[in-house]
């Protein structure tokens, strides 16, 4: 009888370790969830960037009419542009490839904590089983005594 509220302790404590970790990832989740959404920041920004290019570049066409620009001036102004924007895709690539080895980590940890959990239930399972087989094993022996007991009779006492 005493077996019964330790294992429903150490089931509890189990349950709480496991909710625990749950916390955990949920809120490393979250984090990555918040990345997300600043990497969706940055893209905006830079299509809102290309396109302020693109009209200036469509009104300086305009605005030249018959006046040419010096090449090179304007190759050497492509070429800045040109750097500046593989800097800025190559950061926010390394940042993307960052996000998805969190993220296969994280889902690896999903994995272990599912199937830590899985091992834990059918734990607790065979306990409970196991706890209610040894409780019918004592009921039985405590049926057969009393049968035994009624038929020889009360107990003698036992020998010095």
């Amino acid at each position: 009888m005493s077996a019964e509220p330790e294992s429903q302790r150490y089931f509890l404590s189990q349950l709480s370790v496991l909710i625990d970790g749950m916390k955990g990832l949920s809120t490393q989740v979250a984090r990555q969830v918040d990345a997300m959404g600043r990497y969706d920041v940055e893209f905006f920004k830079l299509g809102r960037f290309m396109t302020k290019f693109e009209n200036d570049l469509i009104d300086l066409r305009a605005d030249m009419g018959g006046v040419k620009l010096e090449v090179g001036r304007l190759r050497t102004e492509m070429g800045q542009f040109r750097s500046e924007m593989e800097l800025r895709l190559g950061a926010i690539l390394k940042r993307i490839d960052d996000l998805e080895g969190r993220t296969h980590d994280l889902a690896d940890h999903i994995q272990e904590l599912r199937s830590d959990s899985l091992r834990q239930y059918n734990e607790v399972i065979n306990a409970v089983q196991d706890s209610y087989q040894n409780r019918m094993s004592v009921d039985d022996i405590e049926e057969r005594l009393a049968e035994l007991e009624r038929l020889i009779g009360p107990r003698l006492p036992p020998a010095a």
